[in-house]
């Protein structure tokens, strides 16, 4: 089973995605009775606002497959039944999977499992690491301290190089698990945590590409390559002369500079990376110097785009650590009210995690005005 199988099951459930989007609307929108919408206008709504790109239909098809309850589906989606239905139909019709009557799902073609990453809970993924590592997960710890005894390696404050902690790590893992649309190479915009190798050693299956500019984190990376037999490519790049890669990808992970031009930066490169298909991004920002330009950023977005998905709080942080000179200033005025045990343990600072949906086309607006409670 191969990547032009999901190319015509994609083909295939549009469809019927489309047929039951016109039956449904015409027939069961009370919200709608008295509106004359065509036939042209319904396919405008329906190509510009609903139909999923490959990817979004692989991520859908993904959380059914692999999860305890279809019902799962709506709140994975924030979505609702009348969307969940075409996907359970279609997968049945397909021979794909059975669903019991209690909501729990059998897969009868057990190939698509081999296409699509498997989601994973945070437990088990730390239990990986922690085999595969030797050693457990310290959340107080920051990433390089896994790979101690692999390497000696500093951390550069010429390239704003400051490490999440071990169980930031974990989560970061499980939401690209969660997210993956396909076995497919992942671009990793910058990588001093060392998430393409944890990445590689909980799914050996993935393919990564790491850019960075720094030579000497790009050979650490290729040394755990090699150790534990991962799927990892690495490519020296500066992000601002916009040398871009060969092929395609279905997503990449940032965690730029925490200024606006950083965000854009970085965040620009990785999208002139995804094609036609879509993406998936994933961006870790910290409100360290940005304040009220987030909403330059949302408008950023918005451009390059990118539909929000999903923003986590209080998942990532970095464990303590005097990078700067001026560190020193406020370790001195923390020490006034703390102890300074508790500083050494606690975060120097935090991130969110951003995850888009990257479209592959600008929607169009469309000039027909509906009443407020007009669902189409």
């Amino acid at each position: 089973m191969k990547k032009q199988y999901l190319k015509k099951l994609y083909k295939r459930f549009l469809k019927l995605e489309k047929k039951y989007f016109f039956i449904d609307i015409k027939k069961h929108s009370t919200s709608l009775k008295g509106i004359k919408l065509s036939h042209s206008l319904l396919n405008q709504f329906f190509e510009n606002f609903y139909k999923p790109t490959f990817f979004s239909f692989l991520q859908r098809v993904k959380f059914i497959v692999f999860c305890d309850n279809v019902f799962d589906f709506i709140k994975k989606t924030s979505t609702e039944d009348w969307k969940l239905w075409p996907y359970l139909k279609f997968l049945k019709e397909e021979r794909i999977i059975k669903i019991k009557k209690d909501g729990r799902v059998v897969v009868s073609n057990s190939g698509i499992l081999d296409l699509l990453p498997r989601p994973q809970k945070e437990k088990e993924i730390k239990q990986k690491i922690e085999k595969a590592l030797g050693k457990k997960i310290n959340s107080k710890e920051p990433t390089i301290n896994f790979f101690k005894n692999y390497f000696k390696y500093s951390i550069k404050s010429q390239w704003d190089q400051m490490p999440i902690s071990q169980i930031s790590s974990v989560f970061l893992v499980k939401k690209i698990l969660d997210y993956l649309p396909l076995y497919e190479k992942f671009l990793f915009v910058g990588d001093d945590d060392f998430i393409s190798v944890i990445l590689g050693i909980v799914d050996p299956k993935i393919k990564c590409t790491v850019v960075d500019s720094d030579e000497d984190l790009l050979q650490k990376i290729k040394i755990l390559k090699e150790e534990f037999n991962l799927l990892i490519e690495t490519k020296k790049v500066d992000v601002r002369k916009k040398k871009v890669l060969k092929g395609e990808f279905v997503g990449f992970l940032t965690n730029p500079i925490y200024t606006t031009s950083g965000v854009e930066k970085f965040v620009k490169y990785g999208v002139s990376h995804l094609g036609k298909n879509g993406g998936v991004v994933f961006l870790e920002v910290g409100d360290e110097s940005i304040g009220n330009r987030f909403l330059f950023l949302q408008e950023f977005f918005t451009k390059q785009n990118l539909i929000v998905r999903e923003v986590v709080l209080e998942k990532i942080f970095y464990p303590y650590i005097e990078l700067y000179k001026e560190d020193e200033e406020i370790k001195m005025r923390m020490k006034e009210m703390v102890d300074e045990k508790v500083l050494m343990k606690s975060p120097k600072l935090s991130a969110s995690l951003w995850v888009f949906e990257y479209l592959p086309f600008k929607p169009k607006k469309i000039n027909f005005t509906l009443p407020m409670y007009a669902y189409l």
